[in-house]
């Protein structure tokens, strides 16, 4: 298998790993975690089956015999050895090709196209290295932005996670993010998030949690919009305090008069 099979095996892989609905598509990269089990070849190949597969598919391998995991296997990497993959079958290879090159070639530190352990890992999960940050921007907005203008719009931030059925209200938390939008991604308030913008959201550093809920419990009880809590907006939002991480004990809020 030359660089760009393996580049497609990869693509497949990542394209049915993702392929799964999910009420709401997260952006933000966290702590990735391939398996919970120890890498510990010497004792098992558990972690291996974990990160190769996904620990669910992982789990539907070990109720097979061998012969059925081998021919489940097989059936499975034909699609990586295809020489003249159909362009209608619901995946786009050329432009997956593309990007993931693009991608290898720049966790390719010293351009030997030979990929070292740290360089197959940065291939993997760009977010966890400096050197690779930029690449996760350029992929998420060109995944996000529809119309090609080099900017993440509202209706663009939205429909990423959320395709409005028919009549239907919008969920609240469709309605949050909307908020979200408008008072904390788009900093510069043009209406759209460039690329900076962008990465402050994908790929937030220093992320104070006190800080964000915080703003988020201001953003929500400040009535009048002038930065500030009375002890009236407080009380008057008191089932969103007694909820809140940022407080142990939300109904002292209402007990307390020094607010």
């Amino acid at each position: 298998m030359d660089l760009r099979q393996f580049l497609m095996c990869l693509s497949l892989c990542t394209a049915f790993a993702l392929s799964k609905p999910t009420e709401k598509k997260d952006r933000v990269h966290h702590e990735p975690q391939l398996s919970d089990k120890v890498h510990n070849d010497a004792q098992s190949f558990d972690y291996d089956h974990d990160a190769f597969l996904g620990a669910e598919e992982a789990k539907t391998f070990d109720q097979l015999t061998p012969e059925e995991s081998k021919e489940r296997l097989g059936f499975d990497l034909n699609f990586c050895f295809l020489d003249d993959p159909d362009p209608d079958d619901g995946f786009n290879y050329k432009q997956m090709m593309v990007r993931d090159e693009r991608r290898f070639k720049m966790a390719d530190k010293d351009g030997d196209l030979i990929a070292t352990k740290e360089e197959f890992t940065a291939f993997l999960h760009p977010e966890e290295y400096d050197y690779m940050k930029d690449i996760v921007v350029q992929e998420t907005m060109e995944d996000i932005d529809k119309n090609a203008d080099g900017f993440i719009d509202l209706e663009e931030y939205i429909g990423d996670m959320y395709s409005h059925d028919g009549n239907t209200d919008e969920p609240e938390w469709v309605k949050t993010e909307r908020e979200q939008f408008v008072e904390f991604r788009d900093k510069n308030r043009d209406g759209k998030m460039d690329k900076e913008e962008t990465k402050d959201w994908i790929l937030p550093s220093d992320y104070d949690h006190a800080e964000a809920e915080a703003r988020h419990l201001v953003y929500e009880s400040d009535q009048n919009k002038d930065g500030k809590l009375t002890k009236e907006e407080i009380v008057d939002k008191y089932d969103l305090f007694v909820g809140s991480q940022a407080t142990d004990f939300g109904e002292a809020l209402v007990r307390h008069d020094e607010f």
